[in-house]
């Protein structure tokens, strides 16, 4: 027997109501079923990439605020650079002109720059098991360092090191200890974390874009406390660490603990 080429759909509804029934083609049927499942199909996809769609936007929106953050530093450097060179040659003629002979270094260049901080190394942020975990050990974030520990005169007191990072990297407290301060700081590190890890020893993260504690929280040995920044006094984003014993500054990277 030949199949027929419509279907009938039959509503039928509760109670004493008459029955209805739509027919239509089969073709028309299959096309309107395929189609549903296809929306449907559709639907579930959509809602399952939706999440990566918006992570990747406010991705690729970050990103375009960073590039643009480093196309205004590279503009200063290059001011910067053709200032220096300025000067360098009104320098240069005045000590013509008064008979001194000196000679200027030239400026380095790209590559140079970078072997040098490759020799500085990279901050790590490391602890020996050993190590008891009230004491700072270690660096809480890495990156190059940019500034070391100087306290030698007023004119380069530094009392702690500075580690360049991208902006909103985590930092990590390098012992465990009691948040004793964690606020903005408008006089020089932005907004800043200070732990207390015993009666004597307390480390300072400053700069920071964004604070994870409040003050009179415990905090374990590498918990994120918060993250890198450029707020303060500060003219790239980096991260400025300090180790105090009996608020006496130290040097992070000596093993003073020994």
């Amino acid at each position: 027997m030949a199949e027929s080429k419509y279907i009938t759909i039959m509503l039928i509804p509760e109670g004493t109501e008459s029955r209805r029934g739509y027919r239509m083609r089969r073709w028309l049927f299959h096309f309107l079923v395929w189609g549903l499942v296809a929306i449907l199909v559709g639907i579930l996809l959509f809602f399952a990439f939706y999440g990566k769609v918006l992570t990747r936007a406010a991705m690729a929106d970050k990103l375009a605020k960073d590039n643009e953050r480093l196309l205004r530093y590279q503009y200063k450097v290059h001011l910067l650079e053709d200032n220096l060179n300025q000067a360098r040659e009104i320098v240069t003629r005045l000590t013509e002109l008064a008979g001194i002979d000196i000679e200027f270094p030239e400026l380095p260049d790209d590559s140079t720059l970078f072997a040098s901080l490759d020799r500085r190394g990279m901050a790590v942020v490391s602890r020996s098991a050993g190590i008891d975990i009230t004491l700072p050990a270690g660096l809480p974030i890495q990156g190059f360092i940019t500034q070391d520990f100087e306290i030698d005169d007023d004119a380069h007191y530094h009392p702690g090191v500075d580690i360049a990072c991208a902006e909103g990297t985590p930092v990590l407290a390098t012992a465990a200890g009691e948040v004793v301060y964690a606020d903005f700081d408008s006089t020089v590190y932005g907004y800043m974390v200070v732990l207390k890890h015993n009666d004597s020893i307390t480390t300072l993260y400053g700069h920071n874009s964004e604070l994870l504690v409040e003050a009179g929280r415990m905090v374990p040995a590498g918990s994120r406390i918060a993250l890198s920044g450029n707020t303060g006094k500060s003219t790239a984003p980096h991260l400025h660490y300090e180790i105090r014993v009996n608020d006496q500054p130290i040097d992070p990277l000596d093993n003073w603990y020994d």
